[in-house]
């Protein structure tokens, strides 16, 4: 009967959440073997900020301001760590490794378009629901996290 909670409470069976786990592992795998431009230092300080940055937005957007839930929302599960860390750490690490300065703008809005069909899918399959979030509002957050936020964050690494 416990061991019955436990599961329960890891929220395997969520609703969407194979899509969470199969993005996030591939995305990992790719963020561990396709690294060039990052030193291992960096990727580690990367995941670190990074995965601190996805897990405050989750307290804002999902918490205080309530916006959206996540999986069954009275839990908080192994989905919600591949949504709001594994997930947010791999694609800025697979963002930042090929930053260049001629392909900028064209990175930032791949990336940027990437993460909110992510997001969409997301809230099509269940997994995300909305209370009075719409994806398109996430469009500007986006730009302004790979155009502005992530390049500062590196830059500040490697500044240190």
């Amino acid at each position: 009967m416990y061991w019955n909670g436990v599961v329960e409470r890891l929220n395997l069976t969520a609703k969407g959440s194979w899509f969470i786990h199969l993005t996030g592992s591939i995305l990992l795998y790719f963020s561990i073997t396709t690294t060039k431009n990052i030193s291992r230092n960096e990727w580690i300080l990367l995941c670190g900020m990074v995965g601190f940055y996805g897990w405050l937005i989750n307290i804002v957007i999902f918490y205080i301001f309530d916006l959206l839930d996540s999986g069954d929302s009275s839990i908080g599960g192994i989905p919600d760590y591949f949504m709001f860390i594994v997930g947010p750490v791999t694609i800025a690490i697979l963002f930042l490794n090929r930053y260049k300065s001629p392909t900028k703008l064209i990175r930032v809005i791949l990336f940027s378009l990437l993460s909110f069909l992510m997001e969409y899918i997301l809230g099509k399959l269940g997994f995300l629901k909305l209370k009075g979030w719409k994806p398109i509002y996430s469009i500007p957050c986006y730009l302004l996290v790979f155009g502005v936020a992530l390049p500062w964050t590196l830059k500040l690494i490697r500044k240190s």
